[in-house]
């Protein structure tokens, strides 16, 4: 099951290649359709949330509402965000190792979460173009990542609580202007360019349950495989992440989670292979729709 954010806003599922008008098919079904959008339906009760799974799943068993899925049907999850995305940096080893040199920063791994954020105007989704930015900068990278999305509001959150936060996971590509990285010596300036979030197509319900350390990230560069890593191999897991953010500070119903990229990025080539115009990146992680995104010719 996954929850998608139509072009005009509304939420639907999708489930075995089959994209579901949650509206259309509760009004066929004879009720109302519980939520109308993804936010709504983040901020709703256990309840709520069952009874949506339900509808959906009758919905496909008796072919209500539905078309084939296509990317292009579909936007953000996330129409807007309340709160710029918290990142995490230096969370593999292997992509510790690969930059440090290019950045002039240490290699040594760190002994505990490196945290940044992404303004909220970076977001955008599933076959939008990356901002070209000409001018600004000349140097763009791409970062296949997981992110998660935040199910229930909580702080001080024990590692062991950590999964009944989460509502859910999605394909994030945490696009980077290295030379802005390297200019300024911190990294919000290179990574807050508008546009430079991409997220989506879906995001798909944990249940409370944890991820599989086996679940494989990858991120293509126009069909070439260049990241290529499981959940396994971050240095920090997700209970620890979830802990240390919310460690003095609310994590929001909506909140989202970029956990961190591995090894193959752009800079990390010798010579180093930035995007170009028009170059497709998809990121992709087992168990939910992968994202596309091209680099704006313009």
């Amino acid at each position: 099951m996954h929850y998608v954010t139509t072009k005009d806003g509304r939420l639907a599922a999708v489930i075995n290649n089959r994209l579901i008008d949650l509206k259309a098919a509760s009004i066929a079904l004879g009720g109302a359709v519980p939520c109308k959008d993804m936010w709504a339906l983040l901020e709703s009760s256990q309840k709520v949330q069952n009874e949506l799974d339900i509808l959906a799943k009758k919905a496909y068993e008796q072919q209500l509402a539905s078309v084939v899925y296509e990317p292009q049907l579909v936007g953000s999850p996330l129409t807007y965000l309340r709160r710029n995305v918290l990142c995490i940096g230096k969370n593999y080893a292997d992509h510790a190792a690969e930059i440090a040199d290019k950045m002039g920063i240490s290699a040594d791994l760190p002994k505990h979460p490196i945290v940044f954020s992404k303004a909220t105007k970076t977001l955008i989704g599933p076959l939008e173009s990356i901002p070209l930015h000409a001018g600004v900068t000349r140097k763009i990278d791409y970062e296949g990542e997981l992110a998660l999305v935040i199910g229930k509001a909580g702080i001080n959150i024990a590692e062991g609580e950590a999964w009944s936060h989460i509502f859910g996971f999605s394909c994030y590509n945490d696009v980077s202007a290295r030379d802005l990285q390297k200019r300024h010596g911190q990294w919000h300036m290179g990574k807050c360019l508008d546009g430079f979030g991409p997220m989506g197509p879906a995001i798909t319900p944990t249940y409370g349950q944890p991820l599989s350390d086996d679940l494989r990230l990858t991120c293509k560069v126009n069909g070439e495989l260049r990241q290529d890593a499981t959940l396994g191999q971050m240095i920090f897991d997700i209970p620890t992440l979830i802990a240390t953010l919310s460690a003095g500070i609310t994590l929001e119903v909506g909140d989202v989670i970029a956990t961190g990229t591995p090894a193959g990025v752009g800079m990390g080539f010798d010579p180093m292979r930035f995007l170009a115009p028009g170059d497709e990146v998809e990121v992709a992680i087992d168990g939910t729709l992968p994202l596309t995104n091209s680099l704006a010719l313009t």
